[in-house]
């Protein structure tokens, strides 16, 4: 972890005291906003996540449209049924 008063300190060495302050304070800054390598493993562990709820999704999803056939095909077996008792009456 960095450290704002030593960079100020080893700037001051340098610089006058108000451009030690600037530089020390933006230097700082950047390295705060600076992504860390917590942040990757973070992010790759949403993503694995992500990836494994996708999956099973698609699986859901798949089962899901097998479904839709088969009462696509009852439907479609059960009126053509009902066609044939109303001609039969």
């Amino acid at each position: 972890m960095i450290i704002f008063s030593a960079i100020k300190e080893r700037l001051s060495g340098v610089f006058e005291r108000h451009q030690a302050d600037v530089l020390a304070t933006t230097i700082f800054d950047a390295y705060n906003d600076l992504v860390k390598v917590s942040d990757f493993s973070e992010l790759k562990g949403i993503v694995r996540e992500l990836a494994v709820a996708q999956k099973k999704s698609k699986e859901r999803l798949t089962r899901v449209e097998v479904a839709i056939e088969e009462l696509t095909i009852a439907q479609q077996k059960t009126e053509a049924r009902v066609k044939e008792l109303a001609v039969a009456e």
